[in-house]
């Protein structure tokens, strides 16, 4: 009874009206890469899964490393098992040349479970540049296997 309660509770908190939402989704688009990646936040925070497609969109697109990395780490927070963010978060894998933003990307992948990932996750957690990046793709793998 009192977690019923209580999730009721912290489901009105965590609403968030339409007017809200679009003013969050504005600063999306904001030159400051700052103001961008904290506007990602408060969308993973919230779990505003309307936000999925501009959260892949940003993947493939946005200059700024650091925003890249947080759109990356919010689908995996959000755990969106989406066609499209997963296809999204493996192209990262692939061809993102930061590694924290693949690592984070990884790290998503592994959050979301997805089977499908399997064979990318394998091949990365073998042969990515970067030492970090291949040990948390070994962990996502496990992740995945324990599902």
């Amino acid at each position: 009874m009192i977690i019923t309660y209580l999730s009721i509770l912290l489901g009105f908190f965590l609403s968030i009206d339409k007017e809200q939402l679009d003013q969050i989704l504005r600063k999306l688009k904001n030159r400051d890469g700052e103001v961008r990646s904290k506007a990602i936040v408060q969308l993973s925070e919230l779990k505003v899964m309307e936000a999925v497609d501009e959260l892949t969109k940003i993947l493939y697109e946005d200059k700024d490393f650091l925003v890249r990395s947080h759109a990356a780490a919010a689908l995996g927070e959000m755990q969106v098992n989406g066609q499209e963010a997963v296809k999204a978060l493996i192209e990262t894998v692939k061809k993102d040349p930061i590694p924290s933003v693949r690592l984070e990307a990884v790290v998503a992948l592994g959050n979301i479970g997805s089977p499908v990932v399997v064979e990318e996750l394998t091949n990365v957690a073998l042969n990515d540049e970067d030492v970090r990046v291949r040990s948390w793709a070994a962990e996502a793998l496990r992740k995945i296997k324990l599902h």
